[in-house]
C-alpha cells in the first residue's frame, strides 16, 4: 500500500465518487456559459464566479510531469479581474506546450480569441530581483464591460518533480465555485502522499487508489472577507500532495521525513559550497583576533558580512534553491538570502564555529513548515548558530538587523534546520508582552488659547522595535508625514523637532518629539475639556458582523505604558478627574489611573496589554465589545474650570 494519508481531524465527510475530469480539447459549443446560469447563490458576495477549474497532474517519471489546466472564470465586476490569473510561468526545466484564452461576453459568446503568441513574456521576478532564469507568459485584457467570462487553457511540461501542484478549489475571498477538481496520475512506482487542510464543512469528494488521486469540490458559495481573519490557507479548505521521491533540476531526491528531506538539501545543495579562499579565512581572523567568547566572534563576523555585503535576488541554479557559492559571493560582495547565508556560514566555519542553513517561510502572518509533512516549503532562509547553550539566530541578509534578533517576518514559527545528520524542525523565539513593549512618557503643557505643547518620548523593543526602527531611514518629510496620520486625530498638529535613535546592541528603538497643537482643548463658558490620552490612542472599534463566518486572530502579544504629566495654565484649577478604571478580558487588560500629585498638575498613566491568539468567531463580538470601551476610556477628558478674578 502506497503512503498515502489525509487529515480528518475536522468533521469532512469523505465520499467516494466516480469521476472523470475533462481532458483534450474542451468544446464551448456543447456548453453554455451564459451568465444567466449561474446559481444566484454563488453570485451572492462574488465579484467572479469560478464556472469550471480543472487540473490535471500527470507524473511520467521523476523528471517528467505534465500539468494541464482548464479554467473557466466569469468576472462580475472590475474588482473580479485579479481573478482571472491567465498565465503560465516556464523556465529551462518547464516549456509550456498550450496556452490560450477565450473571452466571451455575458450571453456567453466569444468576443476575443488569444493564442500562445499573444501573451506577454516578462521576467517572473520584479525588479528587485536582478538575476533570474525563471519567466512568465501573461495575458493583459483590459474589459469594456462587466460581467465577461474567460476560459484560460495550458499545458506544461516540468522536468522536476519536487514541487506538485497544490488544490485549493477556493482561491480567495468573494470567489463563488461552480466546479473546482484536482486529479493526481502517478505513473511511476515512487509514493506519493497528500494531506487536506479545514476541509469539515465544504461540500468536497474524495477518490484514490495507488496510482490515481481525484478531487471535485461544487457549489462553493462565496467568502466575504472578514478584519482579522487568519492567513488565507489557515482558515480555506486545500491539498498539498508530493512525491516521497523526486527529482529537482537533474537532483535525485527522497523526503519521507524531514530527516530525510534535510539531509538531501545538506548533500545535493549546499555541500562543498562553502570554501572560501585562505586570505579571506586569514581577513577574518584576524577581524575577531582580540575576541574571547564565541559569542562575540559571531557577531564579529555577522556584522562583518552586513557592511560588506548587500542583498541582490538571484533566481537561478537548482529551482532557485541552491546558493551561490561562498568564494563568489566573497568576490562580488552581493547574494540573495542563500547566498549571504552561505556565505555567512562559511565565514563562522573557518573559525571552527559550526552553523546551520535554515529554511523558514517569511511573512508578516506567522507560517509554519508543517512538521508532518515532509516536502519542498519555505521562501526564506537564515543561520542558527548553537553558541554553548543558547542558539542564536542570524538574518544574514539584512544589512540592518540586530545580532540575534528575529523580527516579526521570521519570529515563533516551524522551521527546517539543515544538518549533516539529516534535517530538523525546530521553532523560532517567541516575543510575548514581556519583550514586545512600548513606553512614552510626555510632559505637556496647556495654554489658555486650547493649544498645548508637549515633549514626547518613547523607548520600542522587541517586535515593536521591529514595527518602529523603520522610521529611521525615512527622509524628514516622510518622517513627518508619518508622524501627522499616527496622530491625525489632533486638531492642528505640528512637528517643533523630531529626534529618533536605535540601538541594535539592545534592540531599542529611542523617538524624542516636540510638538505642538493648536486646538487641542474644548472651551465651554469658563470649563476647558481636555482629553487626556493625546498621544497613544486606540481609535478603531473592529468592524461588527451580524454573522460572521471566520475566525479571528490577534498577531502578537504587546505591551503599552504610557505616562503623561499635564501642566495646567495658572488661570485654570482643576475641577473634574474622571476616576481608576480597569479592564479585564481573555483578550488582554487595560488600566487608566489619573492622579493630582501636586497644584496644577495632572499626571495619567495608561497601560495596555494585549494577547495574541486564534478565537472562534463565537467569540468576536465579546472581542469588539472588548475593544470597544478602551476606544471609548482613551477619549476621556478632564475638565479645567477658569479661576475667578
Amino acid at each position: 500500500m502506497s503512503n498515502k494519508f489525509v487529515d480528518i481531524n475536522m468533521k469532512f465527510n469523505i465520499m467516494l465518487v466516480m469521476f472523470i475530469l475533462l481532458s483534450g480539447c474542451h468544446s464551448i459549443a456543447q456548453e453554455n456559459y451564459n451568465i444567466r446560469l449561474i446559481p444566484e447563490e454563488l453570485k451572492e458576495n462574488a465579484n467572479a464566479v469560478v464556472r469550471k477549474y480543472n487540473t490535471t497532474v500527470e507524473i511520467h517519471a521523476l523528471n517528467n510531469m505534465s500539468i494541464t489546466q482548464y479554467k473557466i472564470i466569469t468576472v462580475l465586476n472590475r474588482f473580479g479581474d485579479q481573478h482571472v490569473s491567465a498565465y503560465e510561468h516556464y523556465d529551462d526545466s518547464r516549456t509550456i506546450q498550450k496556452l490560450s484564452v477565450l473571452i466571451l461576453d455575458q450571453n456567453g459568446e466569444v468576443i476575443k480569441k488569444y493564442k500562445k503568441s499573444d501573451f506577454k513574456d516578462i521576467s517572473a521576478v520584479s525588479g528587485g530581483q536582478m538575476y533570474t532564469d525563471n519567466r512568465v507568459k501573461h495575458l493583459e485584457y483590459y474589459p469594456t464591460s462587466y460581467p465577461y467570462t474567460v476560459i484560460f487553457e495550458s499545458k506544461v511540461r516540468e522536468k522536476s518533480t519536487a514541487y506538485i501542484n497544490s488544490w485549493l478549489p477556493i482561491r480567495g475571498y468573494y470567489i463563488g465555485v461552480e466546479e473546482s477538481s484536482y486529479k493526481l496520475v502517478n505513473y511511476t512506482n515512487t509514493n506519493y502522499k497528500f494531506k487536506g487542510y479545514n476541509l469539515g464543512s465544504y461540500n468536497l469528494n474524495f477518490e484514490e487508489n495507488d496510482s490515481q488521486l481525484v478531487f471535485n469540490a461544487s457549489n462553493l458559495k462565496a467568502i466575504k472577507k472578514e478584519s482579522m481573519s487568519p492567513d488565507f490557507l489557515e482558515v480555506m479548505p486545500w491539498v498539498r500532495v508530493a512525491l516521497n521521491e523526486f527529482e529537482l533540476k537533474g537532483r535525485y531526491g527522497k523526503c519521507e521525513d524531514w530527516k530525510e528531506f534535510g539531509l538531501w538539501q545538506y548533500e545535493e545543495l549546499l555541500t562543498e559550497r562553502d570554501i572560501i579562499s585562505e586570505s579571506t579565512k586569514q581577513k577574518v581572523s584576524d577581524l575577531i583576533s582580540n575576541l574571547v567568547t564565541e559569542k562575540e566572534k559571531v557577531k564579529r563576523i555577522y556584522e562583518y558580512v552586513q557592511n560588506n555585503t548587500r542583498y541582490v535576488g538571484v533566481q537561478l541554479g537548482i529551482g532557485g534553491w541552491q546558493p551561490i557559492l561562498a568564494s563568489e559571493v566573497d568576490r562580488v560582495k552581493y547574494g540573495d538570502c542563500k547566498g549571504l547565508t552561505n556565505y555567512t556560514k562559511a565565514l563562522l566555519k573557518s573559525q571552527g564555529i559550526e552553523s546551520y542553513y535554515t529554511v523558514v517561510f517569511s511573512d508578516k502572518n506567522k507560517k509554519n513548515l508543517d512538521k508532518s509533512f515532509a516536502s519542498l516549503q519555505g521562501n526564506h532562509v537564515f543561520l542558527n548558530v548553537p553558541v554553548n547553550e543558547e542558539t542564536v539566530w542570524l538574518e544574514c541578509p539584512s544589512q540592518t538587523a540586530p545580532f540575534g534578533f528575529l523580527g516579526s517576518s521570521t519570529d515563533d514559527r516551524d522551521v527546517l534546520v539543515v544538518k549533516p545528520t539529516g534535517g530538523e524542525i525546530v521553532h523560532t523565539p517567541v516575543y510575548d508582552e514581556t519583550q514586545n513593549t512600548y513606553v512614552a512618557t510626555a510632559t505637556i503643557s496647556l495654554k489658555s488659547n486650547n493649544s498645548m505643547i508637549a515633549s514626547f518620548e518613547s523607548v520600542s523593543k522587541g517586535i515593536q522595535y521591529d514595527y518602529q526602527s523603520y522610521k529611521e531611514n525615512l527622509n524628514s518629510d516622510r518622517l513627518e508625514e508619518q508622524y501627522m496620520r499616527t496622530w491625525r486625530y489632533l486638531n492642528g498638529l505640528k512637528i517643533n523637532d523630531k529626534k529618533l535613535s536605535l540601538d541594535k546592541e539592545n534592540v531599542v528603538f529611542n523617538e524624542k518629539i516636540n510638538l505642538s497643537v493648536s486646538n487641542y482643548t474644548t472651551k465651554a463658558g469658563d470649563k476647558l475639556f481636555v482629553p487626556l490620552n493625546p498621544l497613544n490612542r486606540l481609535i478603531e472599534v473592529p468592524t461588527k458582523y451580524a454573522d460572521r463566518r471566520l475566525p479571528f486572530e490577534t498577531e502578537r502579544s504587546f505591551l503599552d505604558t504610557d505616562t503623561y504629566e499635564f501642566i495646567v495654565p495658572d488661570t485654570y484649577i482643576i475641577e473634574y478627574l474622571p476616576e481608576r478604571y480597569e479592564l479585564s478580558s481573555e483578550f488582554g487588560t487595560y488600566e487608566i489611573e489619573i492622579k493630582k500629585p501636586v497644584e496644577g498638575k495632572i499626571k495619567y498613566t495608561r497601560k495596555l496589554m494585549l494577547k495574541e491568539g486564534v478565537f472562534p468567531k463565537e467569540k468576536y463580538a465579546s472581542y469588539r465589545a472588548f475593544i470597544k470601551k478602551i476606544v471609548k476610556k482613551d477619549k476621556s477628558k478632564f475638565v479645567l474650570t477658569k479661576k475667578e478674578s
